[in-house]
């Protein structure tokens, strides 16, 4: 299974733009959440890092990044930082020898149609440090659907998440209910869920 192609087409026609609107969006206080649970200087996952924000933020506290994103034209305006280590992949081909303390995926899994999400954590987890720390930023709501710019979405209710994150080893830790505005302009309900792996060594 792929990301969906029509999706990764418009991040790369739209990389410029993305980049700048995605920047104006501050996460520190989550970005910070995120890395007070990690042991300093240690390795994170930046999976789906679209433009490289929040991975020149890890990277300017000392940890080392990988930065995954499926469009090549998004990871060329990813900023340079010697700590940063630039993959292009989908989350499924991805393949690595590192083991990572901390995986941040910040409105990415969502590309995924329901019926591989589970699978694609378990794929994921194998990376992650038992004890590792797991960010899902997420859509609410109970739908697969395309926006009007033609990306692809799988939105999910809490529960319905919670029950997939439980079997596949993941424990919560804290989630955080908001609104936001989506780039096409709609307005969203979002989840903002830390988890930390109880499973793999």
């Amino acid at each position: 299974m792929k990301l969906d192609q029509q999706t990764i087409d418009f991040y790369n026609l739209k990389s410029s733009e993305y980049s700048s609107w995605s920047f104006n969006h501050n996460k520190d206080d989550l970005l910070s959440k995120f890395l007070d649970k990690i042991k300093e200087r240690s390795n994170i996952l930046d999976l789906g890092c679209g433009a490289g924000h929040d991975s020149y933020f890890f990277a300017s506290k000392g940890f080392s990044v990988t930065a995954l994103d499926a469009s090549k034209n998004l990871l060329s305006e990813v900023p340079f930082h010697s700590n940063i280590e630039i993959v292009n992949s989908d989350f499924i081909s991805f393949q690595t020898n590192h083991k990572f303390n901390g995986i941040w995926s910040s409105f990415s899994l969502q590309h995924i149609p329901k019926k591989y999400f589970q699978n694609t954590l378990e794929l994921l987890l194998q990376s992650l440090n038992k004890g590792g720390v797991f960010y899902i930023g997420i859509h609410e709501g109970n739908k697969e659907v395309r926006d009007s710019l033609g990306r692809f979405y799988s939105f999910y209710r809490e529960k319905e998440i919670l029950d997939i994150l439980k079997i596949v080893g993941l424990q919560v830790f804290d989630l955080i209910k908001d609104k936001s505005e989506s780039y096409d302009g709609e307005e969203i309900n979002i989840m903002h869920i830390f988890l930390e792996n109880s499973i793999f060594e």
